[in-house]
């Protein structure tokens, strides 16, 4: 691969201080060679050189959580309550057939690139995803998502899990790979996650699951009431209160001990928040489509004071609208202020140890060339004088001009 140098106005390496008349080469193995002053990094002569003028060079953002095969149903199902919501996606994402989902996990991951994400944490069920990051050179984990909450059929979910799983080996490289997700506490028995986490933990799979999202999920666990609880009762399901919270509820079915990413967690209280930290659990935090469902807002003060490592994530655009991580990170602070340097972390370098990616989120010799560039030609963008603080509080996914995966041009 020809090495590829960026020169701009400002190089952003989240982990120190901006770089003013910055530069990055990276080298032909797809890692970065050199990282600073744009008189001080070498330009190879074979080197492929792009100079960005008025911009800022990031480290390529990080989505820790999504549903690319569900690109397509943007704007489809509004303004449900959540169980009528899920239930309405559900048909939607029933009425697809196979080529439906590849075409909306490519659209997905284009998408992605154009609004500078270089990595995601997907989760879904047709395996179009981890196909579609495979064909077009994105990085990221592809949980394989299961349902199934009768627990007498929890051992054909199991073995359909397992062939599911064998289709998407070919997908498997260093840039993509492929995690295991019971899908959430509402749509999964009991027996259902054990036996999930020990195919996990058996073949040292990455584990992904929606916890603790809403209040008719705590409802369903903690007191075996209210609409989920209505629903698998309406299928003939027995449903017994478990008398404690999604949380303690996946930690008895032996989730936490595997380090998994918990998406959402937006009722975990001091104790549930604990508990991940000390398992070393980490948590995809999605606060537009939080909001957008009328869920509620994760307490990511709480994450951060008790030390859980968190990721911003999108979800869906069927819930969120649009796969723009600048504008996550500003509805994140709404709840929990924070400097610019850590928002940028929420979607870099944080959101890449919360899906457990090495050398991804920094702009350092010796990790994966993965960047993105943000022009700072916009009134809002060129009136501030920091650049983090520019690229925090005004970048937009439009204001994205180049995408980089490994030191190939994608977007």
């Amino acid at each position: 691969m020809t090495p590829l140098r960026l020169s701009a106005r400002w190089v952003i390496p989240v982990e120190r201080p901006p770089i003013e008349q910055g530069a990055v080469l990276v080298g032909s193995d797809g890692r970065i060679a050199a990282v600073g002053r744009d008189a001080d990094v070498p330009g190879p002569a074979q080197a492929e050189r792009w100079d960005l003028g008025d911009a800022a060079v990031l480290p390529g953002l990080v989505n820790a959580h999504s549903h690319l095969e569900l690109t397509a149903l943007r704007g489809l199902v509004r303004d449900l309550p959540f169980p009528q919501w899920i239930a309405a996606v559900r048909h939607v994402k029933n009425a697809l057939g196979e080529e439906d989902f590849r075409a909306s996990a490519r659209w997905g991951v284009l998408e992605s690139f154009a609004a500078g994400i270089t990595a995601t944490g997907d989760t879904g069920s047709s395996g179009a995803a981890a196909r579609a990051m495979a064909e077009l050179g994105a990085r990221g984990v592809a949980f394989h998502e299961v349902f199934g909450p009768d627990p007498a059929q929890a051992d054909q979910a199991v073995r359909e899990l397992e062939g599911g799983l064998a289709a998407l080996g070919a997908c498997e490289s260093a840039r993509v790979a492929v995690g295991v997700s019971p899908h959430a506490p509402y749509t999964v028995s009991a027996r259902l996650v054990r036996a999930v986490a020990a195919l996990a933990r058996r073949r040292s799979l990455r584990v992904a699951m929606h916890v603790a999202e809403s209040r008719e999920e705590s409802l369903l666990v903690e007191r075996g009431e209210g609409p989920f609880a209505d629903a698998l009762r309406r299928r003939g399901l027995a449903v017994e209160p478990q008398r404690c919270s999604p949380v303690a509820w996946i930690e008895r079915c032996g989730v936490l001990e595997l380090r998994p990413l918990l998406i959402h967690c937006v009722t975990v209280d001091d104790d549930g928040f604990g508990a991940i930290a000390r398992h070393r659990a980490s948590v995809a935090h999605c606060p537009w489509s939080n909001a957008a469902l009328g869920n509620g807002r994760a307490d990511l003060a709480a994450m951060r004071r008790l030390g859980v490592t968190v990721g911003l994530g999108t979800d869906s655009v069927v819930a969120g609208g649009r796969l723009d991580l600048f504008a996550e990170a500003r509805m994140a602070v709404l709840g929990c202020p924070l400097a610019p340097r850590q928002m940028l972390r929420l979607m870099t370098a944080d959101a890449a140890a919360a899906l457990l990616l090495d050398g991804v989120g920094v702009l350092a010799p010796g990790t994966w060339g993965d960047l993105t560039a943000v022009s700072l030609a916009a009134p809002s963008l060129a009136a501030a004088a920091d650049p983090e603080e520019a690229v925090t509080g005004c970048a937009t996914s439009g204001d994205v001009v180049l995408t980089v995966v490994a030191g190939r041009v994608v977007y």
